[in-house]
């Protein structure tokens, strides 16, 4: 029985220590760490961190909008792409319901992977329960399965950050376009 419990403990205090966490400046400028991270924040960069506060990876503040040169690059890829405003707006659906549907895919695996997770830790509390030792190879299942749900709670996450930058992005092209085709609009009248 104290077997099993220092199993669960320490396997629980793997996890713990494998959870990522966010860490960024709000708009008052205060350093904050959480689990999830606001739009506006991400966009000006932020860490990703463990519970110790170790930092595993530093994402980068988005550029700024676009400068003359590369406004015009901007500008001349979306009249080329696009005839109206509301083909910009169509593609970003598309984009969007394809990245929903990636995201559903990886709750689903995750949820497997919990289920898997939880049927493996109760496997091996029910061998110590038995006074037997929980084999090596139960154990580096056991850790597999931790290290594939840390990856895919890293991915969701990254997914999940993703369709707020893709709804921005195709904002930013619809207004752009708009000023485009009224300019455009403006030069063959006159």
């Amino acid at each position: 029985m104290i077997r099993a419990g220092l199993v669960l403990t320490v396997l629980l205090v793997g996890e713990a220590m494998a959870t990522e966490l966010y860490r960024y400046h709000d708009s008052a400028g205060i350093l904050v760490t959480a689990d999830t991270i606001p739009p506006l924040a991400a966009a000006d960069g932020y860490e990703i961190v463990n519970t110790q506060g170790q930092v595993l990876k530093v994402v980068k503040a988005q550029a700024p909008i676009a400068t003359d040169a590369k406004s015009s690059a901007l500008d001349q890829y979306l009249l080329a792409s696009f005839r109206r405003v509301d083909e910009v707006s169509q593609r970003k659906q598309r984009k969007l319901q394809l990245l929903d549907r990636d995201i559903a895919n990886l709750q689903n695996s995750l949820k497997s992977l919990v289920d898997r997770q939880e049927q493996l830790l109760a496997e091996a509390a029910s061998s110590e329960m038995a006074g037997e030792s929980v084999s090596a190879d139960l154990r580096k299942k056991i850790q597999r399965a931790q290290r594939e749900r840390t990856k895919l709670d890293r991915i969701l996450a990254e997914r999940q950050l993703d369709l707020a930058a893709i709804e921005d992005l195709y904002i930013s092209y619809e207004r752009r376009l708009t000023q485009q085709l009224a300019k455009q609009s403006a030069s063959s009248s006159n």
